[in-house]
């Protein structure tokens, strides 16, 4: 049996010794040269390599492998991106170590073959819950980014997102996807829609926000970006009159 494992940290390294010791065949990858001397002894192949440019991995025997293992544990965007740089290597079988629920979320739309949760994130959402004002949940990815998803704010009501792109970039956040409640025909006859309490098994994700979606003041938003910016880019756009846009300062 032949594995990929990339990412050697304490998951990563250990998870290369169990193979090892069973008889696989291994290739290790890690950008840091301390982890891959760790394991250089213990498997058959260990390779220094930065996470952040994917083109490097053409070189190796990956279609070969009988399955390739993303046991990256701080970096969000490198695990999707050599996610999706080892599907379209051709890998039979790509096992990801999950890093969050969003993280899980994305892995399953991309039919990842297996996952893998080694901590519980949900401490860490709470507090985010907690201490950001209209923020539903949060999701630390390290280094001090998160993915929140927040209320909309009653300034972008109403507003598209082309509008308000400006002050998006401002703060460098991102809009990952819109979470948008969907109506229950039944309920309605008897209910308002505001009455009706939804949880997010009857929201709609819209998938990769276009330039002219408009928000609902019942949307959700699932937002990426620095720690330290959201709260400030929440209060902005709180601030907005209803029908002005943001100021390019």
């Amino acid at each position: 049996m032949k594995y990929c494992v990339i990412g050697l940290g304490i998951f990563g390294r250990h998870l290369c010794s169990h193979l090892a010791s069973l008889g696989a065949e291994v290739l290790a990858v890690d950008p840091r040269e301390e982890n891959v001397a760790a394991v250089k002894d213990i498997v058959d192949a260990s390779v220094e390599l930065d996470f952040t440019d994917p083109v490097p991995f053409a070189q190796f025997p990956i279609r070969e492998m009988d399955a390739v293992v993303i046991a990256i544990g701080d970096n969000f965007e490198a695990s999707m991106m050599l996610t999706l740089r080892m599907q379209e290597l051709g890998a039979k079988k790509i096992i990801c170590r999950v890093l969050s629920p969003m993280h899980e979320r994305l892995l399953k739309l991309l039919k990842v073959d297996r996952l893998v949760v080694p901590e519980e994130f949900a401490a860490r959402g709470l507090a985010h819950s907690m201490m950001i004002s209209g923020v539903v949940d949060g999701y630390d990815l390290g280094g001090g980014h998160v993915i929140i998803e927040a209320k909309v704010p009653s300034g972008l009501a109403g507003k598209t997102l082309e509008q308000v792109a400006l002050i998006f970039r401002k703060y460098s956040i991102l809009l990952v996807t819109v979470k948008r409640k969907i109506s229950h025909p039944l309920l309605s006859r008897v209910l308002p829609m505001d009455e009706v309490e939804l949880d997010d098994d009857d929201r709609a994700t819209l998938g990769v926000p276009k330039l002219d979606v408009e928000f609902k003041s019942d949307d959700v938003l699932v937002l990426f970006g620095a720690e330290k910016n959201l709260p400030k880019f929440l209060d902005a756009v709180a601030a907005l009159e209803p029908d002005a846009p943001p100021s390019k300062e």
